[in-house]
């Protein structure tokens, strides 16, 4: 039996609803060009993720190494050592407890701003469940960031209405979180040898994936690394790590075991336990990674270039703030 077409009044309400959804659509994408933050240091500014956007106010094309993650990212490498060592520009672009759809989204930000030769993933976010509300909720935060952002109506103001999105100024330590406490940690059981390997889950895989692919197709090296951490790393998860690297035909190195290992004095060089390195542990992390970086990638060294003076004062000042203590 052929279906019934539809009434002229089912046909109305639904053009309607088309009409009144397009509508929405447009007056959201409108609201959220002002309400998205203009400046990372603001008091109500983008989601405390300050210091990762700082990364979109430095120099077009001048970043040659970003490294994506969750906070192991942000206090176990600190670029400016990497630039007073091997005159390396990085930039950490990691943010707190972040998810692969959320890395995802920052690479291609990113990416629109710089062309990094090598992107660093740090893997605990690898292990940090991934599920279709999390895609849902960045899917839709990315397409209209009102939804992110709705609380910023409180404190806008007349510039919120004319000025560019993420015109903001670049973070002193070009996204490093300095840590200068002692909490000692316990390393009795860490490491331990296995042959047994975590998983991890298929979206979490996906999203690996797309990164990859990301990286493949703008000819930038795509490198697994895993900073040295008690508390979140052991050989079940190298040994996961180390299998996805092969299959995605990917470099990993892991800072916690073997020949490329940080020489961590765990009860000096971590403020929480060993979850994550203070600044002591940062800079033996950064030491290693550096030279490995350097001696396998070719990274370029930007030292003494009128263009990156500017790096030579954001070392200063992070220098000065290392010998004074003045660290939270």
């Amino acid at each position: 039996m052929p279906l019934s077409k539809p009434s002229p009044e089912l046909r109305h309400i639904a053009l309607r609803l088309a009409v009144t959804a397009a509508a929405l659509v447009i007056a959201l994408t409108g609201i959220s060009r002002i309400v998205l933050p203009k400046h990372n240091q603001d008091a109500h500014g983008p989601n405390n993720y300050e210091a990762a956007h700082g990364i979109f106010a430095e120099p077009q094309n001048s970043v040659d190494l970003l490294f994506l993650g969750d906070s192991e990212t942000y206090c176990a490498i600190t670029p400016l050592e990497l630039w007073h060592n091997h005159g390396i520009a990085s930039y950490i672009s990691a943010t707190g407890a972040q998810r692969l759809p959320l890395t995802l989204s920052m690479l291609n930000r990113v990416l629109d701003h710089q062309r990094p030769k090598v992107v660093v993933l740090e893997t605990n976010c690898l292990f940090r469940a991934v599920t279709p509300g999390t895609v849902a909720r960045q899917t839709a935060n990315d397409a209209l960031p009102v939804l992110e952002y709705h609380n910023r109506w409180k404190t806008l103001r007349p510039d919120d209405l004319t000025a560019a999105p993420f015109s903001i100024g670049t973070a002193d330590f070009k996204g490093y979180r300095l840590k200068t406490g002692v909490s000692a940690a316990d390393d009795s059981s860490y490491m331990t040898p296995t042959m047994d390997s975590e998983s991890i889950r298929s979206l979490n895989r996906w999203y690996l994936e797309q990164i990859a692919d990301v990286c493949r197709s703008h000819d930038i090296k795509l490198v697994l690394v895993s900073t040295p951490s008690t508390v979140n790393w052991n050989m079940k998860r190298h040994n996961c790590v180390q299998q996805l690297a092969g299959e995605l035909d990917v470099d990993y190195i892991d800072l916690n075991t073997g020949k490329n290992r940080a020489q961590i004095d765990w009860s000096t060089d971590t403020f929480d336990g060993g979850d994550h390195l203070n600044l002591n542990g940062a800079k033996k992390a950064t030491a290693k990674l550096g030279e490995l970086l350097q001696d396998r990638y070719y990274l370029p060294d930007h030292s003494g270039e009128s263009a990156y003076r500017s790096w030579d004062e954001a070392y200063a000042r992070y220098e000065r703030v290392v010998n004074e203590g003045a660290a939270s």
